[in-house]
């Protein structure tokens, strides 16, 4: 479609609504009984504002209020000037936490956007809202154009939601729901009570399975059987350790990459024998047999990398950077901190650069003493992953060191190759 579906939320902030009434009736009360502006003796306006005029929020920030949110959906084309097409604003404290493009096999040749919305949203001293629903628009003139459906009250906050086999999956608290679109409302079709412990806070999918998200306890595998009646959601595998789960993208139909608000980025795989057995029942009963262990599923997901970044990874996906480029593993962070995880394909270079990091942990320390693998394993021993910001310190070593170092890799390494295969890994994956 050519076009953008934003969904925006600050809280303490007064609604655009809210704030253009007010803006209007201090208007009011400054023009006087002759018509013209009221004026002090300087000749500005008494309502605080120039000329009635609102100060530029671009400049300024929008008027803040305890309590109140700020909400809006807008649908934006970044290639002509006119960015924003159309702008929704939401009303009745409402804000938006989710949303997701749709198609609904019960409506061919027409597309949808799902906005998960909460009302009085709290976070202090309890997770709590008074109201949480699904507005569901219909995307008109190639998705330049946005039109309210209907809304569909539900029972805790949709913080995840997700197109899913022509039909809606979303997250409700610690629920998986299906729904269809009906003409008034949203028809469930499945449900999965309780899939995880804390709260669903992302979904990603790829055939029938599905990989939920959980706020406090990393990622759960999840398959659907929609041979019975009905529908069924099963889970069949979750990880060993409580990860606070903020972003997670499918690498494979196995494996999973993940990062946690804690700034480690995480990669587990389901056990081979497991997915095999997860497709091989129409109806999941081999699944739904099998006893569950230590309160979770009765399957446990292996761990095959784990990593510390310094940063709240906040979006991970796996992308080419370069045309024509090889994939990686490319990660945003809460502070602005851009990475990338880049896979080693010949097991050359893997000896090379994991002998190097061996050596300038110890040759190269920090001015600070702080010990490099105690840092890189914050949280959970460093796993599967080679240090690039520590490998490119070779390139700014002095002359004597860096042969001394490469006498100590293994055979067929000179300084000048050393260089070109740390440089080859920028220009070929990343710029």
């Amino acid at each position: 479609m050519g076009t953008f579906f934003v969904i925006e939320s600050e809280n303490n902030t007064m609604p655009a609504r809210v704030r253009q009434s007010l803006i209007d009736e201090s208007k009011a009360k400054a023009i006087g009984a002759d018509g013209a502006m009221a004026t002090d003796q300087n000749g500005d306006s008494t309502n605080g504002l120039p000329q009635g005029d609102e100060l530029p929020p671009a400049e300024f920030g929008y008027p803040k209020v305890a309590g109140r949110w700020a909400s809006c959906i807008q649908v934006v084309d970044p290639i002509t000037e006119k960015t924003v097409l159309q702008t929704i604003e939401l009303e009745g404290n409402q804000s938006a936490v989710s949303v997701a493009t749709v198609y609904f096999e019960s409506h061919p040749n027409e597309f949808f956007l799902a906005v998960g919305t909460v009302t009085d949203l709290q976070f202090y001293p309890l997770y709590h809202c008074s109201h949480a629903s699904i507005q569901m628009y219909k995307v008109l003139q190639g998705g330049r154009e946005l039109e309210f459906l209907h809304e569909t009250t539900v029972s805790e906050a949709p913080m995840a939601l997700l197109g899913f086999k022509g039909k809606l999956v979303a997250g409700i608290g610690k629920d998986l729901v299906l729904y269809d679109c009906g003409m008034r409302s949203l028809l469930r079709k499945a449900l999965a009570p309780e899939c995880v412990s804390t709260r669903i806070t992302g979904l990603q999918t790829q055939g029938s399975r599905l990989i939920v998200s959980d706020q406090n306890q990393s990622v759960t595998y999840v398959v659907h059987k929609d041979q019975v009646q009905p529908d069924r959601f099963i889970s069949f595998a979750d990880d060993t350790v409580a990860r606070h789960t903020t972003c997670s993208a499918l690498l494979d139909y196995e494996t999973t990459v993940g990062g946690d608000k804690f700034g480690n980025i995480w990669i587990v795989r389901c056990p081979a024998k497991v997915s095999e057995a997860s497709d091989e029942s129409p109806d999941g009963l081999n699944l739904t047999q099998d006893r569950s262990y230590l309160a979770g599923t009765a399957n446990r997901l292996d761990l095959i990398a784990h990593y510390f970044t310094n940063d709240m990874p906040v979006s991970i996906q796996r992308t080419a950077l370069l045309s024509g480029g090889e994939r990686v593993i490319f990660w945003a962070g809460l502070q602005g901190t851009l990475g990338a995880l880049i896979p080693l394909a010949s097991r050359r270079d893997h000896r090379m650069f994991q002998q190097l990091e061996l050596l300038l942990r110890t040759e190269d320390k920090p001015i600070s003493g702080r010990d490099h693998l105690a840092f890189r394993s914050y949280y959970v021993p460093v796993k599967g992953v080679i240090d690039g910001d520590l490998i490119e310190r070779f390139l700014v070593l002095p002359t004597e060191k860096r042969e001394s170092l490469v006498g100590q890799l293994p055979k067929g390494w000179s300084s000048e190759s050393v260089d070109e295969a740390i440089w080859n890994m920028r220009s070929l994956y990343v710029f």
